[in-house]
């Protein structure tokens, strides 16, 4: 990583010249997490829709591929990995591709930057908030980070190219839709999913209120299981607490660590709701049309929240942006704390109702 930290400070000086009109072989990049991916489709099928004669190559996370492999808006694929040796491996084969264009939706730096221009790619966009970024004189575009959705903004680096048929929502592989029955579903039972983790601690709603929650639901209503989703060991030893304060054992699914990626869709297809925190689970149920009710405290709704469906989709919004004036190593979770427990019960009476 230093490597290239120190190689990139003289990328500006070996960028080829931008051409608008050298647009033939295409990149989209999001090689990062699971929701930032998904919050990309809709750029990337305007892409498609727009341009039908362009080659569209998708560089995606490895550990991502199998969710989007079969993805019917690209033509081809490079995975990703991190590492200065992945990098050159990632460099040559774009090169062969001769890629001309690049959209770096959401990727991370010094890396995207240095195979970036080492591709020959003319025209380089990134969506970035800083105006002043070092590497400016490199992109196409300039700071595009708004208090628009993530969505918007990302289409914003698309529009530059004027396309005639721009698509707002999230799409993954279209045999993902079709495929359920994950779950060995006792017949009556409405199944409801609860994603307890997220990528940092001060976006996850406190576990006692997750707990709190079922216990409500439990006395509301007769015929519900809770499904919990997860995959990481913080995520399990989450569930191993909301498992020793749960007095209903018995109407657990315990999926968390056990599914794979390409697994997800299906679980979340057999689901009625999912109650979750700002995550890729969110993003995914979304886009497959699944009942959710999502919890935002420190990070705005308005940006990373349903963006379509909005029917189907409720959500809980509280001020916790306070604790962003921390670094996010010292964050808690003070801002999403700030959301109770009868705030989303009511919620979920609206949806299991409706």
């Amino acid at each position: 990583m230093k490597l290239i930290t120190q190689i990139n400070k003289l990328l500006p000086y070996l960028k080829k010249p931008s051409d608008i009109n050298t647009f033939h072989n295409v990149l989209v990049v999001s090689n990062t997490g699971l929701g930032d991916t998904i919050l990309s489709t809709p750029a990337i099928i305007s892409l498609r829709n727009s341009f039908p004669e362009i080659n569209i190559t998708f560089m995606v996370n490895k550990k991502m591929f199998p969710l989007f492999d079969e993805f019917e808006f690209v033509d081809s694929f490079v995975l990703y990995t991190s590492g200065f040796f992945s990098q050159l491996r990632i460099i040559n084969n774009l090169r062969k591709r001769k890629i001309d264009t690049i959209f770096l939706f959401h990727s991370n730096g010094p890396e995207d930057i240095f195979f970036s221009v080492f591709s020959g790619a003319k025209n380089i966009l990134k969506m970035t908030d800083n105006p002043n970024h070092e590497y400016k004189k490199i992109f196409l575009n300039t700071s595009n980070f708004t208090t628009k959705h993530n969505i918007e903004n990302k289409l914003d680096l698309v529009r530059l190219f004027n396309p005639d048929k721009v698509y707002k929502k999230m799409h993954i592989p279209k045999h993902f839709y079709s495929e359920n029955n994950y779950l060995k579903k006792d017949p009556g039972i409405k199944y409801i999913g609860m994603q307890l983790g997220a990528q940092d601690i001060y976006k996850m709603w406190p576990i006692d209120n997750f707990i709190c929650l079922a216990e409500k639901i439990c006395k509301e209503f007769s015929n519900i299981k809770f499904v919990i989703l997860g995959s990481t060991k913080y995520e399990q030893n989450l569930v191993k607490k909301f498992q020793l304060g749960f007095s209903k054992s018995d109407l657990l699914v315990n999926l968390c660590g056990d599914s794979s990626i390409q697994s997800l869709p299906k679980i979340l297809n057999d689901l009625e709701l999912v109650i979750t925190n700002d995550t890729g689970t969110l993003h995914l149920a979304i886009a497959l049309q699944i009942k959710t009710i999502s919890l935002f405290g420190p990070t705005d709704s308005k940006i990373f929240g349903p963006y379509q469906d909005f029917n189907l989709h409720k959500l809980i919004q509280v001020d916790g942006s306070f604790v962003n004036n921390l670094p996010k190593k010292q964050r808690g979770q003070e801002g999403m704390e700030l959301i109770d427990a009868n705030q989303v019960f009511a919620k979920v009476v609206e949806s299991l109702i409706v």
